[in-house]
């Protein structure tokens, strides 16, 4: 399953609940505000297992809109998040 989140991980509980029903082949693409998790300590920690076994993806985008810096996780454009869904299927959306 590919899980999407939008929202900061600061204003809403959907990252952890999705990181809570994750299984070991599913994918988490993070865009818009949940962008933010991904560049932020104290989100790190919990998103570098993802990322570590290539999981975990991060829009590009959403990053250089918000001027945020690449941490964790796999940048992607909106060209292979379509790639990602024509894989995965409908992403299970936060």
């Amino acid at each position: 399953m590919l899980y999407t989140i939008k929202q900061s991980p600061f204003s809403h509980q959907a990252l952890v609940q999705a990181l809570a029903l994750m299984q070991p082949d599913d994918r988490l693409l993070l865009w818009q505000d949940a962008v933010i998790g991904a560049t932020v300590s104290q989100w790190l920690s919990l998103l570098q297992p993802l990322a570590a076994t290539g999981r975990l993806y991060v829009m590009q985008e959403d990053l250089q809109a918000r001027g945020l810096t690449h941490q964790v996780g796999e940048m992607i454009c909106m060209a292979d998040w379509v790639r990602l869904v024509a894989e995965w299927g409908s992403p299970q959306a936060w």
